[in-house]
């Protein structure tokens, strides 16, 4: 079985460090984006409890917590997963240079020297099965 391919260039004693990077900004979204949707699953009860007055007012018909509950609640989910979703693209996204995230300079080359000069094993039995010798 082959190795999976290395799309980012990333060199091997790097993997740990850019993984680790990532998983790092993904937890800081994951806590800012789970404590939002916390602080609306528990501070609608705890509205009702300590400020009633405010929780019995109408608005649209509604109560104020019925308004929240039944109307506001999801839409708000949905906004939270969309905003946590579009977000770690972005990571994700920005991730691909990981150059940047690891604070190395963008100007060194992908590959490293020499490369360029290697050529594929066929090209040079092609060479040889024409009569041509591309050894030096």
């Amino acid at each position: 079985m082959e190795k999976p391919e290395n799309p980012l260039h990333v060199p091997a004693d790097r993997h740990h460090e850019l993984a680790h990077a990532v998983m790092r900004r993904q937890a800081a979204l994951s806590l800012r984006v789970a404590s939002v949707f916390l602080l609306m699953l528990f501070g609608l009860p705890l509205v009702n409890y300590y400020l009633p007055d405010l929780a019995a007012t109408p608005v649209l018909g509604f109560t104020a917590t019925w308004l929240f509950l039944g109307v506001l609640f999801y839409p708000i989910t949905w906004l939270l997963s969309w905003h946590f979703v579009r977000e770690s693209d972005r990571i994700e996204a920005e991730c691909a240079d990981w150059r940047a995230v690891l604070g190395e300079e963008a100007g060194e080359p992908l590959e490293p020297a020499g490369v360029g000069e290697v050529k594929p094993a066929f090209i040079e039995t092609d060479a040889v099965a024409e009569g041509e010798d591309s050894r030096p």
